[in-house]
């Protein structure tokens, strides 16, 4: 698959290898890996419980304050159900979104109104507007930006919020797996893109491209903040997931013993986005 320009800032793209591009201007990477659907990666349970409860702490006391109660979100590849979860216990409730079938419906069975199809061209979300339109470690598998981006923005109310929680390239982790790539070892960078995943990863974002393609597209920034890329525990199961017994063993060791160092540079952050008041809705 080819990507000659940026979709961010029009710049031309280079190949990384045959597998990836970058764009020397903003940073945005893609992959040529195919989209897809399912939940391959283990043991996410941890980290996800941690930064959905600092996700609805920022929902409740900076973005709606006073209307928290009656807020509608739309949860954008909802897989097992966990941020619909962790949305009632905080005194949320979200709508799903799932293209696997098998998993909307076991979240379906726990109560839960759950979409089945892809972002945005799901049938069921014909005419549905939300105060939020979250995306939890989803954005960055979703292929069409202008597509995703008018999608957002059919789907929100006036005055209503995209949040977006996603890995970004300005890590340490992916910096450091970057430059093994370079020099010809490839196998931690490909992980951190789910290369042979159901579900692969088709870009990688930074807060600041990530910045300019919304607002390309209308929106604001109102808010950002890292959040955690993963936790000691299901540390293990989550890497030997997908890979040998001894790059695993190596990778947990490593991440174990430069866990407060990483967890201070994440490699994964939370992006706020508001519609300006001159972008059109339709």
């Amino acid at each position: 698959m080819s990507h000659p320009f940026c979709p961010i800032c029009a710049s031309t793209m280079f190949p990384i290898s045959e597998n990836y591009s970058e764009c020397k201007k903003c940073r945005y990477m893609v992959s040529c890996e195919l989209p897809g659907a399912g939940a391959e990666v283990l043991s996410l349970g941890a980290v996800r419980e941690k930064n959905f409860r600092i996700i609805c702490k920022v929902i409740k006391e900076k973005l709606f304050t006073a209307t928290q109660e009656s807020v509608t979100i739309l949860d954008v590849g909802s897989s097992t159900g966990h941020f619909l979860d962790v949305a009632i216990s905080e005194g949320l409730s979200a709508t799903g979104l799932e293209p696997d079938l098998c998993l909307a419906n076991e979240t379906r069975k726990r109560g839960y109104d759950v979409i089945n199809g892809f972002f945005p061209n799901a049938d069921g979300l014909h005419c549905r507007k939300y105060d939020i339109v979250i995306f939890n470690d989803s954005f960055e598998h979703i292929p069409n930006l202008p597509e995703l981006l008018q999608g957002i923005k059919n789907h929100l109310k006036a005055d209503g919020v995209a949040i977006i929680n996603l890995p970004t390239s300005d890590g340490i982790l992916f910096k450091v797996s970057f430059f093994l790539y370079k020099i010809g070892i490839k196998v931690a960078f490909d992980r951190l893109w789910q290369k042979g995943f159901a579900s692969p990863h088709v870009h990688f974002f930074n807060l600041k491209n990530l910045t300019l393609l919304f607002e390309n597209s209308g929106f604001k920034l109102q808010y950002s903040t890292p959040l955690y890329y993963y936790t000691i525990k299901g540390l293990w199961k989550r890497i030997s997931c997908k890979s040998s017994v001894i790059v695993s063993l190596f990778t947990w060791t490593f991440l174990v013993l430069l866990y407060p160092l990483l967890t201070f540079r994440s490699d994964c952050f939370m992006a706020c986005f508001k519609v300006t008041a001159n972008s059109d809705f339709l």
